[in-house]
């Protein structure tokens, strides 16, 4: 790409970027933001499926034995916007905090290249954009589920960083993010008068007995494994003179080894049914992984990484995070990555990190993340 085309792409991409942030849409309900993407993909001359699952779309260039997938999520949060950006969201309660439409509108912008050179690309590029990467369902399991990754050979995908200088490129090889189980326990006694305990059974007692064996248990059971466990909601009771018939617990345990989570699990449970038989009580567990750990393949980020250094892009070496990305089930079904396009510019007031009601982004941040997809895609 000569500056030229990538300066006439990222123009193209701004204004999508722009009419996006101002139309946030939270979960599986993206109607405004898909009827943009596939207006925009109709204009360009490219057809597109919805058939991988509600609010996703899906499009494919070129041809070849190879198939390479770019995705890009297109869901908001429910959060309300205080940046005071002429574009600023108008669906109150809502708010593009964690740069998905910044996503959105490289890839739209990398379609639109891909199609004007698409006689020359050296292999087939499937174009997903997917919802719901926030949600407490992953966009991405459906779609994965519905079969998008069916016959691709890799997937790579990217994420705006407001913790890295914009113009450059943030990658890390292998472990990169956690997976995630959001678990709820509840343990459940039998209400009795306060003056009568005897008569009831304490289902606080139960929660806070198996709480903090468990919380022992995990840092027991880690040895050099990373995770976090965190009780991020501990409710039971009623009132002052009732013995607590009902105590909830909601977990967050984030780890990067199966193996590990799956002795987690076991001891769990197994912590659980020895508390609720002591006080004659029971217990509820729903213990389901919203997504696994992001997994960045070592030859795909070795490629990359030559491929954005040979482009002039300057390339920085992440640190492992503990945060989740549904990305993680593309990456089950075949190697990929993710890389990160710097966006923190201090000049413009873009350094508010992601989630955050006055996050802003340095747009020319997404200008890298073009190219480098690109020139990713002509070396592949």
């Amino acid at each position: 790409m000569n500056e030229q085309q990538i300066n006439d792409i990222f123009s193209y991409s701004l204004s999508i970027r722009r009419k996006l942030h101002m139309y946030p849409e939270v979960g599986f309900e993206l109607p405004k933001t898909v009827a943009i993407i596939g207006e925009e993909l109709h204009r360009l001359g490219i057809s597109f499926t919805d058939k991988y699952g509600k609010c996703s779309l899906v499009a494919e260039l070129g041809s070849g034995e190879k198939t390479l997938a770019i995705r890009a999520d297109i869901d908001a949060l429910p959060i309300e916007e205080k940046t005071g950006l002429p574009f600023a969201s108008t669906h109150a309660g809502k708010m593009h905090a964690c740069g998905h439409d910044s996503h959105a509108a490289v890839l739209l912008g990398v379609a639109k290249y891909l199609k004007e050179h698409e006689s020359e690309l050296p292999c087939k590029v499937r174009l997903v954009f997917q919802p719901s990467e926030e949600g407490a369902i992953s966009g991405a399991k459906m779609m994965v589920d519905n079969g998008v990754m069916d016959g691709v050979d890799e997937v790579i995908c990217t994420h705006c960083e407001n913790g890295l200088d914009s113009g450059n490129v943030g990658i890390c090889y292998g472990d990169y993010m956690a997976a995630c189980v959001p678990a709820t326990l509840r343990f459940i006694g039998k209400a009795s008068h306060a003056a009568i305990p005897e008569a009831g059974i304490d289902a606080v007692a139960m929660a806070v007995e198996a709480y903090t064996q468990m919380k022992e248990m995990v840092a027991a059971e880690a040895g050099e494994d990373k995770y976090i466990w965190n009780v991020g909601h501990f409710s039971g009771g009623t009132v002052h003179n009732i013995v607590p018939d009902s105590c909830e617990m909601y977990i967050s345990f984030r780890f990067y080894n199966k193996e590990f989570a799956s002795r987690v699990e076991n001891r769990v449970r197994e912590i659980c049914e020895a508390v609720s038989n002591k006080y004659c009580g029971k217990y509820e567990l729903s213990w389901i992984m919203s997504t696994g750990a992001i997994h960045n393949d070592e030859n795909v980020t070795a490629k990359f990484e030559k491929c954005v250094r040979d482009s002039g892009i300057p390339v920085a070496f992440m640190p492992q995070k503990k945060s989740s990305e549904d990305f993680a089930w593309f990456l089950e079904k075949t190697p990929g990555m993710i890389f990160r396009f710097g966006t923190r510019s201090e000049e413009k007031g873009c350094t508010a990190l992601a989630h955050r009601s006055d996050f802003m982004i340095d747009e020319d941040g997404m200008k890298t993340a073009i190219k480098a997809f690109c020139s990713y895609v002509f070396r592949s």
